[in-house]
């Protein structure tokens, strides 16, 4: 029979207890270990977070910037190469109305014909210049007014809408535009003017800056080569009929020729009007949304409503 110790001190502690106080110890230090961890995982999330945030608020302002600016020279050069044939054409044709009225038609030294002859080679220039960049300024048009103004605008997927937009000076002669009666039009319901040629269509929006380009061009070029030629001709001191000068200032075609040209005059300010909603519109892109949007979790679920979303800036 084992004897029990009477001294008073503990009994050595068995096998199960040792184990129990190890497991409790080390669950007690693991629980530490990975409360620590989960801090600085979530510390470290935080901080890449508003590391990225950082990186894209600087990489939208660079694009606004560089949009803002592409947009602005684009509609400076564009507006001045359409102004400067448009008023020289307008000039020139007063100054020929002013000298019939003068009957100084035909005389060279008169102050009308030298006046006009001065304006003859500016706005002849003006037409060349026009007609020999037309393109390209409706396809920078298009690119730094109406896909940089559209917030649904993808610069990735452009290649897959080559070819949508077929609008150009030669078609628009080929389906019939009519510059008396093809006016624009900004109403949101009838903004298009559709021509149909041989069952296919051609679709002029108002709402596009290149389209506004393209048909101001066109009406300039057809009224040049035709009602203007007799202008035209007499400013550049080539030998006419008196006669004839007379009846065509005095006919029809000179009141139609005076209606085509200040048809000119308001397509070309509704150019203008178009391609500044369209600069207001990139700045309004652009424009911060607010502490909100950047709360992470919050800006995303506020995505899924059109609140919040995110300017597009990955490189294809």
């Amino acid at each position: 029979m084992t004897s029990v110790p009477d001294d008073g001190a503990p009994a050595p502690c068995g096998f199960w207890q040792s184990a129990k106080r190890f497991v409790l110890r080390t669950d007690a230090e693991m629980s530490a270990f990975k409360g620590l961890t989960f801090v600085g995982l979530l510390s470290t999330l935080i901080v890449a977070y508003f590391q990225y945030l950082s990186a894209y608020h600087n990489k939208v302002s660079a694009m606004a910037k560089e949009d803002m600016t592409a947009a602005t020279d684009t509609f400076t050069r564009t507006s001045n190469a359409l102004s400067t044939a448009i008023i020289l054409e307008d000039q020139l044709y007063l100054s020929f109305k002013r000298a019939a009225e003068l009957n100084a038609s035909g005389d060279g030294n008169a102050l009308t014909s030298k006046r006009a002859h001065d304006l003859y080679t500016a706005y002849e220039a003006a037409a060349t210049t026009l007609r020999e960049n037309v393109n390209l300024l409706a396809r920078k048009a298009e690119i730094y007014l109406d896909w940089a103004s559209d917030p649904n605008h993808d610069p990735s997927n452009t290649i897959d809408t080559l070819g949508a937009d077929p609008i150009s000076t030669s078609l628009l002669g080929t389906f019939g535009f009519d510059c008396d009666d093809d006016m624009p039009s900004f109403d949101t319901t009838n903004h298009v003017t559709i021509k149909t040629q041989n069952g296919k269509q051609l679709r002029v929006d108002w709402f596009s800056a290149k389209h506004h380009v393209l048909t101001i061009a066109y009406c300039f070029d057809v009224t040049q080569k035709t009602w203007m030629e007799i202008v035209r001709q007499w400013a550049s001191q080539s030998t006419l009929d008196p006669d004839q000068i007379t009846k065509f200032a005095s006919s029809k075609t000179a009141d139609q020729l005076q209606e085509r040209l200040d048809h000119e005059v308001v397509r070309l300010n509704d150019f203008m009007i178009r391609a500044m909603s369209e600069i207001e519109q990139i700045r309004i892109k652009y424009r911060p949304n607010g502490f909100v949007c950047s709360v992470p979790g919050v800006g995303q679920l506020l995505t899924l409503f059109k609140r919040c979303a995110p300017v597009p800036t990955a490189v294809p």
